[in-house]
């Protein structure tokens, strides 16, 4: 079969068009992280400041006249760079910040999850005031950061909530401004949800999202929650670990009685509660409870691989922490995670210290948590855990018991369950999720540490839906922000980086075509 050369010419000119138009794409694709980074050089005092003033806004969940003021700060905020908002309630509850940003054509729809409400504060544990953000260098001198134009990106900026989680809202409000004046245009449609009460277990979450189900709508969910690893190398995680909350009462004599005439004779409901919390978990992490391992799937092949890659050492930590001999046998943190796990999160009863006195206490309660993995169910657990308690003698209640029960019974336990989170993992080599980590390799440089899952508890499976949407964790702040505690922080090099991330995933993960295909989402 004869060819002619006019022919093969045209089709070499073809050949190389596509060639030049694929390293043009790919050539502006590497180029979007420097000039993100140019820009945030140029606009840093913009960008911190206007994240100071977010940071400014008390945030607990419960104080709805400021969580309103942030709502609407958000709201703000994402209109004038062109968002649509609409701030979807529910009585009682924080709003929920839900923007979109739509582009022209058939482009995929990426979603950003974070929440802006944060944790109770205990101002005279802070060396600032929690809502005063504070810039301080690496010596711990306060750094006047109104009237600088350039930070040493060692710095930090303290105020609650700096780095769980308004740092992410921050990033995705800049890595849009970025975009916008280099003209570089989504290669996505994006949709954004704020939640306002995340640390109070998202009550709310599940009914608003129910009565608003296009919300959801996505090929992927980005939820940007978390610390990195103490390597600082960016990470995403697959999956959460499900929770569910158990708050335990035991009881002792009506009222509190003199440890010298009735010791001995009382009952103790400190040593009540402590034997019975050690009836359900050894001083090694290993949960005594029958049963409660029996529903624990096994690490699939790519899991264990990417444990495996990811791993590292952990005796900087244990330095850090002041940590001997760490639970588990001699596992690592990152195996340790991906196992369910009992907490005791606190035990109140009697006194100590200054407001010791020789009294045997009427009650002793204690709060734990249980961490779940794939296969565990809340249902299953709490079954598990009422049989295993009634086995240890006790008689269960669900209420505050009255005099006639506990003279009916010699050990009675108040039981009451509290929040739950679903478990969630998306595999591994899942198209949509590797695209995303593609587009953030592109804005590093570098590989990232790619986590099977995370050790806490997010709404993951809230985002995937009855759709079975992936999520994805793309954690942004330090691993010692002190999130939760006081002095929380956020190393602003993690602002940086965050910001040229996320305004790379935008402009750039929507174009790999292979990833997006309709059997992909």
């Amino acid at each position: 079969m004869r060819i002619s050369l006019h022919f093969l010419t045209i089709l070499t000119i073809a050949a190389l068009i596509c060639f030049c138009a694929t390293c043009l794409g790919a050539q502006e694709s590497a180029s979007v992280p420097q000039k993100v980074r140019k820009y945030r050089l140029a606009h840093e005092n913009e960008i911190v400041g206007e994240f100071a003033r977010l940071l400014s806004i008390p945030n607990l969940a419960s104080d709805m006249p400021n969580i309103e003021r942030n709502a609407q700060a958000i709201t703000k905020a994402l209109e004038s760079r062109g968002v649509s908002v609409q701030l979807l309630r529910e009585p009682g509850a924080p709003p929920i910040v839900y923007g979109h940003l739509n582009v022209a054509g058939l482009r995929p729809t990426i979603g950003i999850y974070a929440h802006y409400d944060g944790q109770p504060v205990d101002s005279p544990q802070w060396q600032s005031p929690p809502f005063s953000p504070v810039l301080r260098d690496t010596a711990g001198q306060t750094v006047d950061w109104k009237t600088q134009s350039h930070y040493d990106p060692e710095s930090r900026i303290y105020a609650r909530s700096a780095g769980d989680d308004k740092a992410a809202i921050a990033a995705t409000i800049s890595a849009l401004d970025a975009l916008r004046s280099l003209n570089a245009p989504l290669s996505v449609n994006m949709k954004l949800l704020f939640d306002g009460e995340e640390e109070s277990g998202s009550p709310h979450l599940a009914e608003i999202l129910s009565k608003n189900p296009d919300a959801l709508k996505a090929d992927i969910w980005l939820l940007c929650d978390g610390p990195l690893p103490p390597s600082r190398r960016m990470q995403v995680f697959f999956g959460n670990r499900g929770e569910t909350d158990l708050e335990m009462a035991v009881y002792g004599p009506a009222r509190p009685m003199h440890t010298g005439n009735y010791g001995n004779w009382a009952p103790n409901p400190i040593v009540l509660l402590t034997h019975l919390v050690d009836s359900m978990r050894d001083t090694d992490a290993k949960i005594l409870i029958p049963g409660f391992y029996d529903d624990v799937r096994a690490l699939t092949t790519s899991e264990r691989q990417a444990l495996a890659n990811s791993a590292t050492s952990d005796e900087p930590l244990k330095e850090e922490f002041a940590i001997a001999a760490p639970e588990g046998n001699g596992a690592s943190l990152a195996e340790q995670l991906l196992k369910p796990a009992l907490n005791v999160r606190g035990i109140r009863a009697g006194y100590v210290g200054e407001r010791a006195n020789n009294t045997i206490s009427s009650e002793a309660v204690a709060m734990v948590d249980f961490r779940l993995v794939p296969n565990q169910t809340e249902e299953k657990v709490r079954q598990q855990v009422e049989e295993h308690i009634a086995k240890q003698g006790f008689f269960i209640v669900h209420q505050t018991p009255d005099k006639a029960i506990r003279m009916a019974h010699p050990r009675v336990v108040r039981l009451e369950w509290k929040s739950d989170f679903e478990v969630y993992r998306v595999e591994m080599n899942n198209p949509p999720a590797q695209a995303v980590v593609k587009a953030i390799e592109k804005a590093t440089g570098v590989p990232i540490v790619q986590a099977v899952s995370m050790g806490g508890t997010v709404p993951m499976y809230l985002l995937a839906g009855s759709r079975h949407t992936p999520v994805l964790g793309v954690p942004i702040a330090n691993h010692d922000d002190n999130q939760h505690a006081a002095d929380e922080n956020l190393r602003l090099q993690n602002l940086w980086d965050a910001i040229e991330v996320y305004a790379t995933i935008l402009a750039t993960v929507g174009n790999d075509k292979s990833a997006w295909a309709p059997s992909n989402h």
